[in-house]
């Protein structure tokens, strides 16, 4: 895992390498070309050794390429094999070299082949690639602004940013797509390349993956488990091959707890706020799994004076909030995780959006019967009225603030929703596409901040095209999403009495930092989001003053 950075000089801060060093710590190295008009370019990367633990050149070059990676491609030796048939020689043990040589054998093609998620960019003959992985894992940034052009894996490398407010991701309290809060800069989307030429300045973007149409092929539980079992084994095990040592972040829950039935992690880490002991204790339920399962189950017990010293950090990290309570936790993990020797972790992040975790499509999917009913009795024109459409309803839902953006929802989720598919399916695609987004953004830089990997077996683009092969009757039953995720954990442990089989709400993994900041005890994001913005920008206008391994520890308010 590592963080790129590259562009125009006079787009990138002059301190670019020690900004990105706690992605990739091991090594830090840049190029510098001339473009088509004769201006510098810089190809730069930080580097977390993972595969082929050795120090390697970097930037990497080869067949008249230059590569900045970031990521992890799990099947890279079997298109390796594929390339070295066409006589390609390789002079390293890596995935970074695979991408490479895949990119200059099959030109954008070569995504198609790769099973991982990464960001990179490539530059040949002053032309630049840049791609990011299908659902958008990886962060990749480019800036764009009259003849200055740069990309990074975080946007704090660029040299001029400026606040530039969104309106649909304040309403939503989080940022997708191609939208950041800053000026000039942009996200490259989930399953998205961009082809630059320095010569004309041209920008090309092409969406190279999208969420799978509904199939609906399997409709009985064991033809689904038949399918998703020993797929989701694999999923598990190529992510668990590295050549440092791995481990579990492990919640009370059926997704991580899967994993665990798969890989049998000697090793897992949980947080347990004291504040939670009587409303939310996933502790309880980890300590039963780690009996029966006889491995070690390491709890983390964050406190509020922790959370006030490591405040500052977290928003440097961050950058722009991502609409989540889970921010802290997250990186209280990874500390933990990396403190201890681990450099990589797996994740169950992806099960609820791909399987209809959330408890919000569990009220929606509920009522669906009772809404039919209505909809086919004698005052079925009063009843569309009332209810509207699926979409209608889950916009309402979604809402942040009232009926007054709804036409808003309607118009951004409508390029998603299939009206012909089910609503248990269409639920997941707006989820997986829009609503994961900012969780996928937390979990990379808070993991990335203290240079550890995590990968997520549910997030296996397998997976992701099995889920939208499921009848509703088999991925939403018994009146609770992850059905076919819950029967594949039955099967795997060979017993149901556990506690982790029979509890019925799972809360994800809030943290008490609104009763810590504001002495509230709800999770209403609002205020916590505000708070964080500030905090945010204030870290991003004195970056000029980090440096390698000295986060600003000024105060912040308590």
């Amino acid at each position: 895992m590592c963080g790129i950075f590259g562009g125009h000089t006079d787009a990138l801060a002059p301190n670019a390498e020690p900004l990105l060093c706690h992605r990739g710590p091991d090594q830090q190295s840049h190029l510098t070309f001339k473009d088509r008009k004769g201006r510098d370019f810089t190809m730069g990367m930080t580097r977390l050794n993972i595969v082929d633990h050795r120090d390697m050149v970097i930037p990497f070059q080869a067949a008249g390429h230059t590569i900045v990676f970031n990521g992890e491609v799990y099947n890279w030796r079997a298109i390796r094999g594929e390339l070295e048939a066409k006589g390609v020689k390789f002079t390293t043990e890596t995935d970074t070299e695979m991408v490479l040589h895949a990119y200059a054998q099959w030109g954008p093609a070569c995504l198609q082949k790769f099973n991982g998620m990464f960001g990179f960019a490539i530059w040949n003959d002053g032309k630049v690639f840049l791609a990011r992985d299908r659902v958008g894992k990886k962060p990749v940034f480019y800036f764009s602004s009259g003849e200055k052009f740069g990309f990074a894996s975080e946007a704090k490398v660029f040299r001029d940013i400026e606040l530039n407010e969104i309106d649909v991701c304040e309403r939503l309290e989080f940022y997708f797509d191609e939208h950041t809060p800053f000026k000039n800069v942009y996200s490259l989307k989930p399953g998205e390349y961009l082809e630059f030429d320095t010569g004309t300045g041209a920008i090309k973007k092409t969406r190279w993956w999208t969420f799978p149409t509904y199939v609906g092929d399997i409709e009985g539980m064991d033809a689904a488990l038949k399918e998703f079992i020993p797929l989701f084994e694999d999923a598990c095990k190529i992510r668990k091959i590295a050549d440092v040592p791995v481990t579990l972040f492990l919640s009370g829950g059926i997704d991580s707890s899967l994993i665990q039935a798969v890989l049998k992690m000697p090793v897992t880490y949980t947080v347990q706020f004291p504040e939670f002991k009587d409303t939310i204790n996933e502790e309880q339920y980890v300590a039963e799994f780690a009996k029966e399962g006889k491995f070690e189950a390491r709890v983390l017990r964050p406190t509020r004076e922790e959370f006030f010293d490591t405040f500052p950090l977290l928003a440097r990290h961050l950058e722009y909030p991502a609409g989540s309570f889970s921010v802290f936790p997250l990186f209280c993990l990874a500390k933990r995780a990396r403190a201890d020797g681990f450099r990589v972790a797996l994740s169950g992040e992806g099960a609820d959006e791909m399987f209809n975790g959330y408890y919000r499509n569990e009220l929606l999917l509920n009522e669906d019967a009772m809404v039919e009913k209505h909809l086919r009795g004698e005052y079925a024109h009063l009843a569309s009225r009332y209810f509207g459409t699926t979409m209608d309803r889950f916009c309402r839902m979604a809402s942040r603030n009232g009926l007054g953006d709804i036409p808003m929802l309607a118009a951004l989720f409508s390029r998603i929703w299939d009206a012909k598919a089910p609503f248990a399916h269409n639920l997941s695609a707006v989820e997986a596409t829009i609503f994961m987004q900012p969780l996928l953004q937390m979990a990379d830089r808070m993991s990335m901040a203290n240079g550890l990997e995590v990968r997520n077996p549910f997030l296996d683009y397998r997976i992701v095209e099995l889920s939208a092969r499921l009848a509703p009757a088999v991925r939403y039953a018994g009146g609770h999403g992850k059905a076919v995720l819950r029967e594949a954990l039955k099967r795997l442990l060979g017993r149901t009495d556990l506690g982790i089989l029979k509890r019925e709400t799972k809360h994800g993994l809030p943290s008490p930092v609104n009763n810590w900041m504001l002495k509230r005890n709800t999770f209403d994001r609002k205020d916590w989001n505000q708070l964080l913005l500030g905090e945010c920008i204030r870290q991003m206008s004195s970056r000029e003053t980090w440096t390698k391994g000295e986060p600003d520890r000024r105060k912040s308010p308590a």
